[in-house]
């Protein structure tokens, strides 16, 4: 090393430190800043306090990502970094000061080369060793080598605090959007229904009917209200009030209700007030009764609980009454299902109700025992249960120093005291999962062991008002809050966390007034209803659980809208699909799992166009809308947003990694170029100065690049041009675009379209349900494929380009004298077209997938390689075609994983396939059972998609025929008419898995002796057979999507209330037809003439007169009409029985006449 290479390397060490002393001087004059956030958002700084990083304003992220990528057999890098690491890490990052290393030796013409990074840079080596250091293993080597790929987005070789920190807080983010998505219960909006007759008095009890299923609400004011399960008002009721003294000297107050109970083992209500009594409603018909009232009892029964064996339900039962004086009353009923109480006509009034005075209850000693505790608590019970396992009473007061009390029923056994300093308004106890859960006045909901009394095992925070009711869903192991301020939580009993929260907007909380509740406002009803209700005011609320429901058995489907690519990344060796809801999803090849999933990647717009960077490290996705984003495909971070040019759709993106730009093309017509040099420019313009000016006139449909400097373009009006990307200018005009010659009419349509309506108003291609073209209009190139080893292997004369338009494949020559050197049709169906093009990296192959779903392969390597006199007509060798998707394919990778190739595909069925060379289906991505491409019995094959795809459709009509089987995702109340319940609604087809060509062969005798009755019985036919394939299953209503053009819109889902009705009418009407004809047959007048009138004579005048005569005859005679001529005899005496049935069974008729 010469003297002036020690000299500059002692500056730079100089250099270097002194940048380390002013960077602690820094951090401590600003540490007291980084406290506050206010202050840290005004510097710039990140919420760790790093280093801050000239960078532009960010835009906000509104997508959210899905992580799926979960090992079973160890945990993942990324969720053993705790909060102390990441602070230790921020440190290192910060005073990490990289050495000078030699970029190039010193040689003869030129001195050595030395890499100066910046502080806080670290390379893969370094990386490695300060995360070991820091978690103090070396058991992640393995992992941190991909983790260090996945952050060095810009492919520099370095990774700062900025990009680690970015990824983990996306990483957590994620964590958390799935703990959460996966089990949130409500997925709908809640239903809010007013209650006219509580004449705004709140509800105060909701309860469930069963036989038929019913809830019933009381009022405070004593109006009762059933409701069908979808909260449709079918009657009401008003309880009775005490009579009067007819002197009027004593003062009567009005009755409020207390509470009401459903006794399900005896069909009764129970309902209690403050006049002291409890009145037992008779519920086993569709009108309540009163039929008992208990009347006078020491004191008001503020709360109720009603215990029964389920598994023997005619033992005895428990009533359990909570008093406003602290005691607890007990009624056990001996025979609760024959009777309650004894029937004493000398107590009956005029309306059958039986009143007992509860001084005399002794004398129903047969019927019914009581027992008291008695000061359980000092105040008012709120809430009282039974745990029938320890019999033991359960209830909960206001009370600080007894909040809530479990005690023994027989007071022989030790009791529990909880205590609260202001008590506790309610409580709910699952035995399975042995939890307490409490809510009290403090906006606190806590978790209790049940024999812990001194401190809650979890202390829930979140609301901002107290805690009215609480209620455990066991199934999904959470706890669902109401406060006063009509909001619902979501709870997750096993992490103590808060998963949803659910502002309820009845009508009497706007304005931010405090609304007024009942006593127990809240219901939930387990499956198969699945439904939460909640009463404020005079309202009701009901609340599907949608995350209860069991899923509907399907086939196999990537996305759940159509897809528009699906791209492979061999750096990382994972597949990336995109839909057109706006989802991008990444998959492991070699099991065909999802690894991540981020959702709203472009808002409400389609995917159009995806692609990777140069590095195989970043991914670029283009929207409808023009929008073109960058994204670290890897943990859903959004890099960089680019400029749109216009509304117009992106149909190609071009990454130049030597040159730092993006090309970009679209319906915008022009070559737009936007600078991708700078890593950290979060926003980027577009440069739409194209040196080659726009010369195509409509829409730019397909773009490609072969290497070192050819770019291929073409348009809607086939337009097709060759640039060279060196000088931006035009080297080769291949084919000028066509105008369309349209008809009148449709010029006349077109003009009525506005201009900003018509710059997205045509379909995309694989949108479009028809393929043919209209007459006068150029065939559109649909894609664009540069067989770039051609060009590398010098044979310039030869095809270097491929062309899809309207199903023709073109083969253009770009350096020969004659540039279209052949064509043919790639597909076997007329009117199709080819979307989808691909190569290997050969170009011994051609891939191409068709508008029907069909893959082909074509063996081109002689294929148009020299020019010819004429052009070339013949196809080339196929050498594979299947059937690979149920509609078009949009896009087909040639991909190569491991030493073997396989065929990736991406449809509009909503689905992305695997398979080999050979067309054998490997699977979905998006199957249940993952494949290993090693192992080939966890292939499909030799199954395919049709096969499996009939075995779902099969099992879907048995799911369809069942009213639980509904989804996560669908509503089962399109508010119908309370009378009609759409589960209920026949659907013949749907009875029996057989295919539907099976269930459309029915065998039916017609008359086959005149012309007219044949020609009605086929018309008859036709109507039976078209109503039997066009009798669909229940179909609810679904959320708007993008379908492919194939799919047709459900019939079921426009029928009216009034079209059911007379649907149903017009069913029971045709049964009774096919009875009476099953029976009688129909009658032709000009068959009996044929028989002469001796036989007309011969049943008329038989000794059957009456009725049961005209039946005989009536059979008889169709009997005749059915057997051929001449097997006819003049006189019906001489037919047999025998010889009848014969006949009949002859002609395939089924019933026969009964009589000789």
């Amino acid at each position: 090393m010469t003297y002036q290479d020690v000299a500059l390397t002692n500056k730079l060490r100089q250099v270097s430190h002194l940048n380390r002393v002013i960077w602690r001087r820094f951090i401590l004059n600003i540490q007291p800043l980084l406290r506050n956030e206010d202050e840290r958002r005004k510097l710039g700084l990140t919420p760790g306090g790093t280093r801050y990083r000239s960078r532009r304003k960010s835009f906000s992220n509104p997508e959210q990502i899905e992580s799926f990528n979960r090992l079973a057999d160890h945990v993942r890098l990324e969720e053993h970094i705790k909060l102390q690491h990441l602070e230790e890490l921020m440190h290192r990052f910060q005073d990490h000061q990289p050495e000078v290393t030699v970029k190039h030796p010193a040689s003869k013409y030129e001195p050595t080369k030395y890499e100066v990074r910046e502080a806080g840079n670290l390379n893969l080596e370094e990386f490695k060793d300060t995360i070991s250091s820091v978690l103090r293993t070396h058991e992640f080597d393995d992992q941190l080598e991909k983790l260090f790929l996945k952050l060095d987005t810009s492919a520099d070789g370095n990774v700062d605090w900025d990009e680690f920190i970015t990824y983990m807080l996306l990483q957590y983010r994620e964590n958390d959007y799935m703990r959460t998505k996966k089990q949130i219960p409500f997925v709908t909006e809640p239903k809010i229904r007013h209650v006219l007759h509580n004449r705004q008095e709140p509800s105060q009890k909701i309860i469930y009917v069963e036989s038929p299923a019913r809830y019933v609400t009381v009022s405070k004011e004593c109006v009762i209200c059933v409701w069908d399960t979808n909260l449709h008002l079918e009657r009401h009721m008003v309880m009775t009030q005490d009579e009067v003294h007819p002197t009027g000297k004593k003062r009567r107050f009005k009755t409020w209700v207390t509470d009401m109970l459903y006794l399900t083992n005896s069909r009764k209500i129970a309902i209690s007030s403050t006049s002291r009594d409890v009145r037992f409603y008779d519920a086993t018909s569709n009108k309540y009764f009163e039929e008992f009232n208990l009347f006078g009892l020491p004191d008001v029964a503020v709360s109720m609980y009603y215990w029964f064996d389920r598994d023997v339900p005619s033992n005895k039962s428990l009533l359990i009454l909570g008093m406003d004086s602290g005691d607890i009353y007990l009624f056990q009923f001996l025979k609760p299902n024959l009777q309650l109480f004894e029937s004493l006509y000398q107590h009956t009034t005029a309306d059958g109700v039986t009143k007992i005075f509860f001084q005399d209850l002794e004398m129903h000693y047969k019927c019914v025992t009581y027992s008291v505790i008695n000061q359980a608590h000092p105040e008012s019970i709120l809430k009282v249960s039974y745990i029938a396992d320890n019999e033991a009473v359960i209830s909960c007061s206001a009370s600080p120093r007894n909040s809530l009390v479990i005690l023994d029923k027989n007071r022989k056994k030790k009791s529990y005291i909880f205590k609260l300093t202001k008590g506790i308004q309610c409580f709910d106890y699952n035995k399975q999962m042995n939890v307490l859960v409490t809510g009290s006045a403090d906006h606190h909901v806590r978790l209790w062991n049940p024999y812990v009394t001194s401190k809650p095992t979890a202390v829930m925070q979140g609301h901002a008002t107290g805690v009215l009711d609480v209620v455990v869903h066991e199934g999904l192991a959470q706890v669902f809050t109401y406060s006063r301020d009509a909001v619902v939580k979501v709870w997750d009993i096993r992490e103590h966390l808060c998963l949803q929260t659910v502002v309820i907007k009845f009508p009497s909380t706007l304005y931010g007034r405090m609304p007024e509740h009942g006593n127990f406002p809240f219901h939930l009803q387990r499956p198969p209803i699945n439904s939460l209700l909640v009463a404020c005011n005079d309202y009701l609320a009901l609340m599907r659980l949608g995350a209860t429901g069991i899923l509907k058995y399907d086939a196999p489907t990537t996305h759940k809208t159509q897809l528009c690519s699906a791209i492979y990344n061999p750096f990382y060796k994972q597949v990336v699909t995109g839909c057109d809801n706006s989802t991008i999803a990444v998959w492991d090849i070699e099991s065909g799992c999802k690894a991540l999933q981020f959702s709203n990647a472009h808002g409400d717009e389609e995917i159009t166009f995806m692609t990777f960077d140069g590095a195989w490290r970043r991914l670029i996705t283009g929207a409808r809308n023009g929008t073109i984003k960058v994204w670290n495909f890897q943990n859903g971070h959004n890099l960089h947003k680019l400029e749109s040019v216009g509304e117009a759709e992106i149909t190609g993106i071009v990454p130049f990694n030597d040159k730092k730009i993006i090309i970009a093309v679209g319906w915008s017509r022009i070559i737009t170029q936007y600078d991708d040099s700078h890593a950290d420019n979060v926003y980027i313009t577009a440069d739409k100065i194209w040196k080659g000016g726009q010369l195509h006139q409509d829409d730019i449909l397909a773009i490609d690049y072969c290497p070192p400097n050819l770019l291929a373009t073409a348009s809607f009006d086939g337009e097709l041009l060759v640039w060279s990307t060196d000088t931006e200018k035009l080297f080769l005009r291949l084919r000028k675009g066509q105008p369309t010659q349209l008809d009148e009419k449709l010029k006349a349509n077109l003009r009525r379209i506005s201009a900003a309506d018509a710059v997205n108003s045509r379909p995309n291609s694989r949108h479009r349900n028809s393929h043919k073209l209209p007459k006068g209009q150029a065939a559109p190139v649909e894609k664009l494929l540069f067989l770039k080893s051609r060009l590398m292997s010098h044979s310039t004369d030869g095809a270097l380009l491929v062309s899809s338009e309207a199903g023709c494949l073109k083969w253009w020559s770009i350096y020969g004298k004659k540039h279209e050197l052949g064509y043919f049709y790639g597909s076997d169906y007329p009117d199709e077209t080819i979307l989808a093009l691909c190569s290997d990296p050969h170009n011994t192959v051609l891939v191409s997938g068709d508008t029907r779903g069909y893959i082909t392969i074509w063996d081109i390597t002689e294929y148009c390689l020299q020019p010819e006199e004429k052009r070339v007509k013949l196809p080339p060798p196929r050498v594979e075609n299947w059937h690979a998707h149920s509609s078009a394919i949009v896009n087909v990778e040639y991909v190569t994983h491991s030493d073997c190739t396989y065929i990736l595909t991406a449809s509009t069925d909503k689905t992305a396939r695997l398979w080999n060379l050979q067309g054998h289906y490997i699977g979905t991505f998006g199957q249940a059972e993952p494949w290993d491409l090693k192992n080939l019995k966890t292939w499909q094959h030799p199954k395919t998609p049709w096969s499996i795809d009939e075995l779902h459709v099969s099992v879907g009509h048995q799911a369809a025929s069942s009213p639980e089987l509904l989804t996560a995702e669908t509503d089962p109340d399109p508010d119908p008419d309370p009378e009609i319940d759409l589960n209920l609604v026949p659907n013949e087809a749907s009875k029996s898995p057989q295919p539907e060509e099976n269930n459309n062969q029915h065998i039916k005798l017609k008359p086959i002796v005149t012309q007219s009755a044949r020609s009605n019985s086929k018309t008859e036919d036709k109507e039976q057979s078209f109503e039997d394939h066009f009798e669909p299953a229940i179909t609810l209503n679904q959320r708007s999507q993008t379908f492919p053009g194939q799919q047709k819109p459900s019939l079921q889902s426009q029928r009216t209330t009034l079209g059911i009705k007379v649907e149903e009418d017009l069913k029971r009407t045709k049964k009774d037809r096919e009875k009476r004809r099953d029976n009688f047959g129909k009658i032709d007048t000009k068959c009996v003439d044929m028989l002469g009138q001796g036989c007309l004579f011969s049943l008329q005048g038989s000794s059957h007169t009456g009725h049961h005569g005209n039946q005989r005859a009536k059979r008889l005679t169709y009997l005749c009409t059915i057997v051929p001529k001449e097997l006819h005899i003049r006189s019906c005496n001489t037919w047999t029985r025998l010889g009848a049935e014969q006949q009949c069974h002859k002609l395939g008729k089924v019933q026969v006449c009964t009589q000789s």
